[in-house]
């Protein structure tokens, strides 16, 4: 079923708000795929959605993404509650932005928000606290109690933002 990003708004964030920890998969220049956990928040940004991810570029990841930049995520419950998607990538240079991200960590209750600090880093300005963001052009959202024998998610295809 394909829908707009409005009809799994709710059921998105409820959903990777609960879950908090999402599977990236990065893939490297012969095709193999390369998965880690990661935690994002994801917030709407014009009328769309973009996941906020800090994360180190080690060499691996950061190998992967320059020369593909696109990734698929994954969340997943034991009640097979589902959140699944592409998106674009891109390091955030911007202080602004990154300041944005590091308060938003930072206030958002727990278990989604949490301290930085405790990672060794300072604040926004530090040079090791650097930010992956999440620009989804495809998402879909399964809510097993909704699903009632029919596992086919709701697919949202968003395009690559502008």
């Amino acid at each position: 079923m394909t829908a707009t990003f409005e009809t799994i708004e709710a059921d998105f964030f409820r959903f990777t708000t609960d879950i908090v920890w999402c599977t990236i998969t990065t893939v490297d220049t012969d095709g193999r795929p390369r998965s880690r956990i990661l935690h994002p928040i994801w917030e709407m940004v014009d009328g769309r959605p973009v996941g906020w991810i800090f994360t180190a570029p080690s060499p691996i990841k950061a190998r992967h993404l320059a020369a593909n930049p696109v990734v698929a995520f994954s969340y997943w419950s034991p009640a097979h509650n589902v959140v699944q998607g592409e998106a674009s990538t891109s390091w955030v240079p911007d202080a602004a932005t990154k300041k944005h991200v590091w308060e938003l960590f930072t206030t958002t209750p727990p278990p989604l928000g949490y301290d930085l600090t405790t990672f060794g880093v300072t604040g926004p300005e530090d040079p090791n606290f650097t930010v992956l963001r999440l620009d989804p052009d495809r998402v879909q959202v399964l809510d097993a109690a909704k699903a009632a024998g029919n596992f086919t998610p709701t697919v949202v295809r968003l395009g690559n933002p502008a």
